[in-house]
């Protein structure tokens, strides 16, 4: 892997939970922070094991989806019993896809959990991400407007001569702080023969820090979205994202097509807090 800034972004453990400061009294410190430390993660739902598979995080995510004929959704990925991750397997792929914190925002304390128990579950033999990254914060040695800012990539292998050539590398000193370095981190780590590649589009805002407590699902942010991407841009970062797993490329990403995550049957099902669209 020629570029690593994942190395930092995982705290140890002692930084997060420390034998001394659990001894002492802390003012700051809530009832229901402590109790959401303990993290546990669910598969819901039947879903195949060893088929390629898509991450997908976030606002990039989330207006994916909507223009993305991912059909009903399959499954869902629940932390604490709240659920983060819905879960597709639309029948024009073998890839499964997972759409990853459209309706609540991962702490960071959480973030390496979801993303061991969703590879170590799925065992996939190739995974593509798909994120973004932030233009203005993101350093380069000469400044980058948005109309002019690239696709990006960072890998854990070679990757396919097309994704060279309508991305650049994400290069340090930046730093991604998503679930994605989370999921990048484990396969560069513990499951170095899976071939893992995250394709980053660009964005006008500047991420939020983590949250320190996870919070209920809101299907209303389904609907809600920070940025509107063009049409040729989500085209070519889908195209890449299949790309990497070496699959065919996938039906042209219309806006407002609403299917996947905005469609269905809207039928309700208790896994959890927010229930879970099937």
């Amino acid at each position: 892997m020629d570029i690593d800034p994942l190395a930092d972004t995982a705290p140890p453990r002692h930084a997060v939970e420390s034998d001394e400061e659990e001894d002492e009294y802390n003012p700051l410190r809530s009832s229901s922070s402590e109790l959401n430390q303990v993290t546990e993660v669910k598969i819901l739902g039947e879903l195949p094991r060893g088929r390629n598979l898509i991450v997908a995080t976030g606002d990039a995510a989330k207006y994916w989806a909507r223009g993305a004929d991912l059909g009903e959704q399959s499954g869902a990925i629940a932390v604490n019993n709240i659920q983060v991750g819905l879960v597709f397997n639309p029948t024009w792929t073998k890839a499964t896809i997972i759409i990853s914190e459209a309706l609540t925002r991962l702490p960071a304390w959480s973030m390496h959990q979801y993303a061991s128990t969703i590879l170590g579950s799925l065992t996939p033999p190739k995974v593509a991400l798909f994120d973004a990254y932030p233009v203005p914060s993101y350093m380069t040695e000469e400044p980058v407007p948005l109309q002019d800012a690239p696709l990006r990539y960072l890998a854990t292998s070679a990757v396919d001569p097309t994704i060279k050539s309508k991305a650049e590398p994400f290069a340090p000193p930046n730093l991604i702080q998503s679930t994605s370095a989370s999921l990048l981190s484990i396969l560069s780590t513990i499951y170095r023969l899976t071939p893992g590649t995250l394709v980053l589009i660009p964005s006008p805002h500047i991420p939020h820090p983590p949250p320190k407590v996870l919070e209920p699902s809101n299907f209303l942010q389904l609907s809600e979205d920070r940025f509107e991407w063009p049409d040729n841009v989500m085209n070519v970062a889908q195209d890449l994202l299949f790309t990497a797993l070496g699959e065919e490329l996938p039906p042209r990403w219309v806006q407002g097509k609403q299917h996947g995550v905005t469609n269905g049957s809207r039928k309700r099902s208790e896994v959890g807090d927010g229930g879970m669209y099937i």
